[in-house]
């Protein structure tokens, strides 16, 4: 069982709740270790009966047996002593108890005016926990009467309880004013967090919605500062990646169109159409770099979409004589995405699918476990030699195997025009890792299958 909250929030209140009970148990200990100290009232009520029962003690001497067994309680109980027996039991007195003595010697002269006050002397106790757990604290005190005897008393500070008696009050009354003032700080610290955890989530899907706004605690303030200037960065590298590349591409045009016209002067056919082959696949060549490095499918916007109609659709638009394609998986699959990007990608797959295999499934899961959804390209064509399967997504990686050979020297990637120039799966990943998820492949007995996770 997992005891630890997995959200940040979650951590801090229990962090919060057990910095509470430990303070409730470092009581509970000192509370234990320490000797409970005499209630004040309850001495002072010591002190006055002890004075009241000298003075009918001292007025009818006669009746101190009587008397005295006739005014206990459960909390304090009085006896007669033998001046040796109680001249023997008075210990060494400490500040508290001198000072207690001096009350009780005052209250002695107060009922006894006529005559100097008694000895007496008192001691204060702390007896040993019960059954229950309770420690109690009591006054044991003793005054001489005039006939030599002393009267004795003991009195036991009420209010004990068991230890755990006080926690019934103490931890709802310390814990909910913790959680009403922590949980509005807490909700405070936690929102500049999660808005960077989506702004994040967004990003890796190629989202970007301009800078977050600078708030929180001076930790989330730097921390979002330091995301918006990566994203920022980003942002520029990818435009600046762009703009070079589309004047590459716009400066290569022009001599490739030139060789083109030249071309066309060149008597001899079968010359003249292997060089047009040549500047065809060139200028197919540039086209389709420049779609792959610019990934232009970031500036797409995203939006929700029914995956398992792009799939249906996508299997009936490339249906070839001689082929079986078809979608198995959900009637409705809810998406947000980039839909064209990925239906650029899942058509390239498809397509190389087609080109090498007869039997071709499109499969859509719904996000399980992993909370990844599943979308998979399943064909009967020939494989890919396993120490391949992540060479192919190299752009214009040339393998020799069999689902190459048929191809004229292709990696096999397809694209999505069907130009066999190796970038097919080069895109294909480009936009499927545009919307933070991944594209696998796996050989199968016979086949292929590409798979792709997107994070839901």
């Amino acid at each position: 069982m997992r005891l630890i909250p997995k959200t940040m929030g979650g951590q801090l209140v229990a962090t919060m709740l057990l910095a509470v009970l430990l303070a409730h148990a470092a009581a509970i200990v000192v509370r234990q270790l320490t000797p409970d100290a005499m209630h004040p009232l309850a001495a002072r009520y010591m002190l006055d009966r002890m004075a009241g029962i000298y003075q009918s003690l001292r007025l009818s001497p006669q009746k101190g047996e009587e008397l005295v067994a006739s005014i206990g309680s459960p909390t304090a109980r009085f006896w007669l002593a033998t001046g040796a027996s109680a001249g023997a039991a008075a210990p060494e007195m400490n500040e508290d108890e001198r000072r207690q003595a001096q009350a009780l010697s005052e209250r002695l002269q107060h009922v006894s005016t006529s005559a100097p006050a008694p000895r007496s002397w008192v001691q204060l106790t702390d007896h040993a926990p019960d059954d229950d757990g309770i420690k109690q604290a009591g006054m044991l005190a003793s005054v001489e009467l005039p006939d030599g005897r002393w009267l004795v008393g003991y009195q036991q500070s009420p209010g004990g309880s068991p230890w755990w008696r006080p926690l019934h009050f103490s931890i709802p009354v310390s814990t909910l004013p913790v959680l009403l003032v922590a949980l509005p700080f807490i909700g405070r610290i936690l929102r500049p967090i999660r808005a960077l955890e989506r702004a994040a989530e967004r990003f890796s899907r190629g989202e970007h919605d301009g800078p977050l706004p600078v708030t929180g605690p001076r930790e989330a303030r730097e921390l979002t500062a330091a995301f918006n200037t990566m994203a920022e960065r980003q942002q520029r590298f990818v435009e600046d990646r762009t703009r070079m590349l589309a004047a590459i591409s716009h400066d290569l045009r022009t001599p490739i169109t030139s060789l083109r016209v030249r071309v066309e002067l060149i008597d001899d056919p079968a010359l003249r159409a292997a060089m047009t082959r040549t500047l065809e696949t060139m200028g197919l060549m540039v086209e389709q770099t420049l779609r792959f490095a610019a990934e232009d499918c970031i500036g797409e916007p995203s939006q929700d979409v029914d995956l398992a109609a792009l799939m249906r659709d996508l299997a009936a638009e490339l249906a070839r004589p001689g082929k079986r394609i078809r979608y198995a998986g959900p009637e409705t699959l809810p998406y947000r995405c980039r839909p064209i990007a990925l239906r650029r990608a899942v058509g390239n797959l498809a397509e190389n699918a087609i080109r090498h295999g007869t039997e071709v499934t499109l499969c859509a899961s719904a996000p399980g476990e992993g909370n990844d959804l599943i979308l998979a390209v399943i064909d009967n064509g020939p494989g890919i030699p396993e120490t391949e399967l992540e060479r192919v997504f190299e752009p214009f990686a040339r393998l020799d195997s069999a689902r190459c050979r048929d191809t004229g020297g292709d990696n096999g990637h397809g694209s999505a025009g069907g130009s066999g120039v190796g970038l097919g799966l080069s895109i294909a990943r480009s936009c499927v890792e545009a919307h933070g998820g991944t594209l696998t492949l796996t050989n199968n007995t016979p086949g292929l299958t590409a798979t792709i996770a997107l994070p839901t």
